[in-house]
């Protein structure tokens, strides 16, 4: 991870806030881009940080659309991930 694909990453969870209909691939697409990887557990498809362990898994609904309010909350879980890259990086510098 770079601070290029963070913020690129960072832009596109921007680009998720506010709107309806946000497709769960979107979603799980950020997830990977930031380390995540599906687990085996749970009714709903959830995701763990493989880079930070440590972090609470996320869930992600498989619906056709995930409505703004559920989105907006799986989007806080994403940023608290850059969070962390951020502090990574910073660190290792």
């Amino acid at each position: 991870m770079n601070k290029k694909k963070l913020r690129k990453i960072e832009g596109e969870i921007q680009g998720c806030r506010g709107r309806g209909g946000i497709k769960p691939i979107e979603l799980e697409s950020i997830a990977h881009a930031l380390g995540r990887v599906r687990s085996k557990k749970g009714d709903e498809p959830t995701y763990i940080s493989i880079p930070f362990p440590g972090l609470f898994p996320l869930s992600i609904p498989h619906h056709s659309n995930v409505n703004r309010y559920t989105a907006g909350k799986i989007l806080d879980q994403l940023e608290l991930d850059v969070d962390r890259w951020k502090q990574e990086i910073e660190s290792e510098e």
